[in-house]
């Protein structure tokens, strides 16, 4: 069967990436319920918590504007708060998505226990609660 989550693996697993940046366990992010084909790219639905963990996974397209700062924890910064809203209005084909929409939509997850703050607050620094990291 031809899925998303095999054409993730296809990639993660190609010789195009060679460092350990991504692997499948990591970058599954059907975990919360259907993403579709798992390309940031795709209008499937999609949460965003499940959208910020598949640019994580792809560094060599995303890294200048999402990047792990410590990965084992779940804590990631946003680089480019632009791009990451821009993208994001992209897939849910909202144009107007700013980031101060997508960030209302962050704390909402620390509500749901999805995400939280860091230990030490920082401008654009989130951290996945356990088990949305993994």
């Amino acid at each position: 069967m031809h899925n998303g989550l095999t054409d993730l693996y296809s990639f993660v697993h190609s010789d195009e990436i060679s460092d350990e940046s991504c692997d499948v366990e990591r970058c599954n992010t059907n975990r919360g319920g259907p993403s579709g084909s798992g390309r940031p790219g795709s209008h499937s639905h999609i949460h965003l918590w499940q959208f910020l963990k598949e640019l994580l996974c792809q560094p060599h397209l995303y890294g200048s504007c999402i990047r792990w700062l410590d990965r084992p924890k779940g804590i990631f910064k946003i680089e480019d708060s632009v791009r990451v809203a821009r993208l994001w209005g992209k897939r849910k084909n909202r144009p107007a998505m700013n980031y101060d929409k997508l960030s209302r939509s962050i704390r909402q997850y620390y509500k749901k226990g999805i995400m939280k703050k860091t230990e030490r607050s920082q401008r654009l620094v989130y951290q996945f609660c356990h088990p949305y990291g993994l």
